[in-house]
């Protein structure tokens, strides 16, 4: 059996699902379309250079009246049908301030690609954290329905010597089977759960998951909903991307003005003639002139710059009722987080409180104080109680990551020691990490490589926080 230097952590489950996400790679080639709209928005200000070549496949000139050419200098008619060859070049001196609302524009939507970056590159490792402590979740519920299993059929088989020395009931015996039969159903749900998570992991890394270590989450969130929502409103990638669109929608509606003001060109053109002429075989024309354009009217231009203008303030608008909607959603995520936090210190505290009981259990039911009935209740209780502490455990876990993931925080990287989020919460009781822990190994056989996982401590792992995408580029 591999050692704990095999197990998966989520630093590298993080890695491969950035590595393999089809949805990230999309992603990146929106963001190279728009820097090569940008890059295109800069090669504006460039002069366009043309090459001219023009060659008469037939030609026939004719004159009225037919009369004999008069002679003009060095010219004579009749003419001919000339082959043209020239180059041109136009600088455009000003166009309304278009070429440069024009680049503005492209360079606002190209950073406002580069935080949607941001924010999917969270969402995928977000994803990823997610289905990680989801498959041990369900690894650790799956153990306590082992046990609970395990330990009803053990009472089951002590009813059935119970009832051959006529010590108990038909009815008790029934009551213990059908228990066996609700824990065996219970597992086998379990079960079903555990192969979803799994094969949700491996559809996000690539990665079956084998022996996985348990994470440490991102720590160092404020302790106040008020300061969250300060640094989402300054971190949250989506709420700058959503204000970085408006602002290119008003710079787009600038230049749409454009249209209305005077368009100054300096032109250049080199063109030869040849053939011109018997007398004549080239003329060469050499002009550098500049070009103003003044616009008095074109159907549809105002109409467009309304367009444009309507557009800007839609998206400002949007932006708007974005960071509405995501400063009030991490102040519920926050509020919730924190009340999930006490939830699950309830659960440990109730679970404690259910150990304690089973250990005078065992007296009083030898002592005939208690029925089966009562041991099986009191079985299913605290099974039912440990899987409900995983459950909301894992959803405490679950908002942590969402927070973080809120405010930009989650990374691949490898960091330093980190911690569990303990600031977003008044100090709990001492966590009940794995709720089967102080269960006996007859009551809960241990996971699969737990002890070797005990035997030797695995180092901490922490998701650092990142505000750019340094692989994509």
């Amino acid at each position: 059996m591999a050692g704990p230097a095999g197990a998966q952590s989520l630093e590298e489950a993080s890695a491969a699902a950035l590595e393999s996400s089809f949805v990230l790679r999309a992603e990146r080639a929106r963001q190279d379309g728009a820097e090569e709209r940008l890059r295109g928005a800069i090669d504006a200000f460039m002069p366009s250079v043309a090459f001219t070549a023009d060659r008469p496949l037939r030609s026939r000139i004719t004159y009225a009246p037919d009369a004999a050419p008069p002679v003009v200098g060095l010219d004579a008619t009749p003419r001919r049908a000339p082959s043209v060859v020239g180059i041109s070049a136009s600088l455009p001196l000003f166009d309304g301030f278009r070429r440069w609302h024009g680049f503005q524009s492209a360079r606002t939507l190209a950073e406002s690609g580069r935080m949607l970056l941001i924010g999917r590159r969270q969402q995928v490792l977000l994803d990823t954290a997610l289905a990680y402590i989801a498959v041990l979740r369900d690894t650790r519920i799956l153990a306590a329905r082992e046990a609970q299993l395990a330990a009803i059929q053990r009472i089951a088989a002590f009813t059935d010597k119970q009832f051959e020395l006529n010590d108990a009931t038909r009815t008790d015996t029934a009551l213990a089977r059908s228990r066996v039969q609700e824990a065996e159903a219970l597992r086998l749900r379990a079960q079903a759960d555990l192969t979803a998570s799994r094969l949700e992991f491996t559809r996000l890394t690539r990665m079956a998951p084998e022996r996985m270590r348990p994470p440490r989450l991102p720590d160092g969130l404020p302790r106040s909903a008020d300061a969250f929502a300060d640094l989402v409103r300054r971190a949250n990638p989506d709420i700058a991307a959503f204000q970085l669109e408006a602002e290119a929608a008003g710079y787009q509606a600038k230049a749409a003005v454009a249209d209305l003001l005077p368009k100054v060109n300096l032109q250049f053109s080199k063109v030869a003639q040849l053939g011109y002429s018997p007398v004549l075989d080239r003329i060469t024309d050499t002009t550098t002139r500049i070009v103003a354009t003044v616009p008095i009217y074109e159907p549809g231009t105002l109409p467009r710059i309304g367009e444009a203008s309507a557009f800007a303030r839609q998206r400002g608008y949007e932006a708007q009722d974005k960071e509405l909607a995501t400063l009030t959603s991490a102040r519920i995520a926050f509020a919730r987080r924190q009340a999930t936090a006490e939830q699950y210190t309830q659960l440990v505290a109730r679970i404690r409180e259910l150990r304690e009981t089973m250990r005078g259990f065992g007296v009083e039911r030898a002592a005939g104080f208690r029925t089966v009935l009562d041991e099986l209740n009191i079985r299913g209780e605290l099974a039912n109680a440990e899987v409900a502490a995983e459950i909301v455990l894992n959803e405490r876990d679950g908002q942590s990551l969402q927070l973080a993931a809120a405010a930009a925080l989650l990374d691949a990287a490898p960091g330093g020691p980190g911690g569990r989020f303990d600031s977003l919460a008044p100090p709990p009781l001492p966590a009940l990490r794995r709720s089967l822990a102080t269960v006996p190994v007859e009551t809960a056989p241990a996971l699969r490589g737990r002890a070797e996982l005990a035997s030797k401590p695995l180092p901490a792992l922490v998701l650092r926080v990142s505000r750019a995408e340094e692989d994509g580029r």
